[in-house]
Formats: structure tokens, C-alpha cells, sequence
């Protein structure tokens, strides 16, 4: 946890001649996960085969990562562009090699469960900056309510409708699909916690903040896409009714990118959560019932 706090505190700067403590610290995180991997692969006999694998791979990488340190800008990020590639292409021979390990189905839903509650507490946090800086009326009051909805929702949409521990033991296809997806949900909400900080801040006099509302519509659209694909990755892997209310609500927030150069960031923003609010109550009226038809007889 230090080595990643340490790492946060490098960011900011990582483009703007911070790129070597960035790297050191990158590279700091790796080497602990390198040990722990280390640690499986010397303990548990029928680990050792995704355990050697990811050392292989992530060993490569921070290989690469220091290297880049004698090589100045923009040599630099290609390096760091092949390191994350070798990174991410890792889980996916990985996936396959999971399928002799006996694997706890939960546990890997509930870790990227719990990053997704991280990404919506920023959201939430968000409100509360917000709020913090701007003199407390109706309409920035009203903003700021609109925020938590539109979080409060995409958490229900998440951990009340999405059985994800099936996924786990379902292939691989689906398996990696639904890593990868939650790149796009838990970017989709930190981008929304940013628009709605920033539609609180144009409640204020001034036109600074005028037109930030796509801000906010992206990042709805991006989750609501990440999860419908999360959705299709899980099963019954149907079109079904929660993956088209989810496809919608994309949709509806991506037409609110294009509008929000003529609509308010705090109508833009009502206007998501309002979305949201009834994406919910349509799935807990109907989830259960569409659900248990799918899972009946064929």
C-alpha cells in the first residue's frame, strides 16, 4: 500500500519531468507482487504454472520499465507502451491455465467488486469537493443530489443485478472478457465523479464551466457500455432485457455528449441520473421475473 500511495504521488508529474520517479515507483509495486508470486510458486504445487507465467511476463515488463530510464522522451513511452502491453497480455494464456487450478469462484468477482466501490467512493467525494467549494444553494444543493443518484444507481446496477462468480467458471473468452470490461466501468465512474464536480462548480456565476456536461455523459455511456458487455460475458450471455436497459442508457448518454454543448452541465447531469434512477427501478420490478424465465426449461 505505501509503494502504491508512493506511486499516486508520482502520477501528476509522470508526462511533465517526473518520468523516472514514476517508473522507480511502478517498477517498486511490481517487484512486491514479483515476490508474492514468488512466495505461490514455491508453496502451492498446482499454481507453480500460472505463478511461473506471470513472473515470466511481469519480470519481462519491469525488465523493459528500466530500461526505460536511460532513454529519453518520446522513446520512453514506447518502452513504457510495450511494458503495459506485455502486462495485459498476460491474464489471458493465464485464463486457460486456471482452468486445472481450483480456483475460488467468488474470490476474484469480489476484488474487482471492491475496486469498483473505491471508484464510486471518489465519485462520492466528488459531491462533497464540490459542494465544499461553492456557495451552498438550492440548485448547487440540487446538483449535488443528482451526483449521489447517478452513484447510488450504477452501484445497484452493479452489485444487485450481476452475478459475476459464475463467470469464473465459464471459458476463457468470457472470463477475460469481464476483466477487461471493468477497465471501462471504473474509468466510466471516475470520469462521471469528475463531471459532477465540475457541474456543481457552474452553478457558480460565469461561463468557465458551461461546457462540461459531456463530461459527465461520457463517462455514464462508458460504464453503462463496460457493464452491458460484463453482462453479455456472464450467463445466460443472452441480449436479454438488463443488457438493452444498460445499451440504452449508453446511448442516451452518449446523445447527451453532443447536447451538452447547448444544455446546462446541471441539467445534463439530472438528466443521466434521471436515466439511471429508472434503468434501477425497471430492473427491480421486472429483473427477477425475466430472470427466473431464462433460467426455466428450455
Amino acid at each position: 500500500m505505501f509503494a502504491v500511495a508512493g506511486l499516486a504521488s508520482t502520477v501528476p508529474d509522470a508526462l511533465h519531468g517526473g518520468q523516472n520517479s514514476f517508473v522507480v515507483a511502478y517498477v517498486s509495486v511490481r517487484l512486491i507482487l514479483l515476490v508474492l508470486y514468488a512466495r505461490v510458486y514455491r508453496s502451492l504445487e498446482v499454481a507453480r504454472p500460472v505463478a511461473g507465467w506471470f513472473m515470466l511476463m511481469f519480470g519481462i515488463a519491469v525488465g523493459v520499465w528500466l530500461v526505460s530510464l536511460a532513454v529519453p522522451a518520446p522513446w520512453k513511452y514506447l518502452l513504457w507502451a510495450l511494458a503495459l502491453a506485455l502486462e495485459h497480455a498476460a491474464p489471458i494464456r493465464a485464463w486457460r491455465m486456471l482452468q486445472g487450478v481450483p480456483v475460488h469462484p467468488r474470490h476474484i468477482p469480489e476484488r474487482f467488486g471492491l475496486l469498483i466501490i473505491i471508484v464510486l467512493g471518489e465519485a462520492v467525494i466528488g459531491v462533497v469537493l464540490g459542494t465544499a467549494e461553492v456557495s451552498w444553494t438550492a440548485l448547487s444543493g440540487a446538483v449535488a443530489f443528482a451526483g449521489f443518484l447517478a452513484a447510488a444507481s450504477i452501484w445497484w446496477l452493479y452489485f444487485g443485478f450481476l452475478d459475476a462468480t459464475s463467470v469464473i467458471t465459464r471459458n476463457v473468452r468470457s472470463g477475460i472478457t469481464f476483466v477487461y470490461a471493468h477497465y471501462f466501468v471504473a474509468s466510466g465512474i471516475a470520469a462521471l465523479g469528475v463531471g459532477v464536480k465540475l457541474a456543481i462548480f457552474s452553478v457558480e456565476p460565469g461561463p468557465r464551466y458551461d461546457r462540461i456536461g459531456w463530461i459527465a455523459a461520457a463517462g455514464t455511456a462508458l460504464c453503462m457500455g463496460g457493464l452491458a458487455t460484463i453482462q453479455l460475458a456472464t450467463p445466460p450471455a443472452l441480449v436479454d432485457a438488463d443488457v438493452m436497459l444498460r445499451l440504452a442508457t449508453a446511448a442516451a448518454a452518449g446523445l447527451l455528449v453532443v447536447l451538452s454543448q447547448w444544455l446546462s452541465p446541471a441539467l445534463v447531469l439530472w438528466l443521466l441520473a434521471a436515466a439511471l434512477v429508472a434503468q434501477v427501478v425497471v430492473e427491480l420490478t421486472g429483473h427477477e421475473r425475466h430472470t427466473a424465465a431464462l433460467s426455466g426449461p428450455l
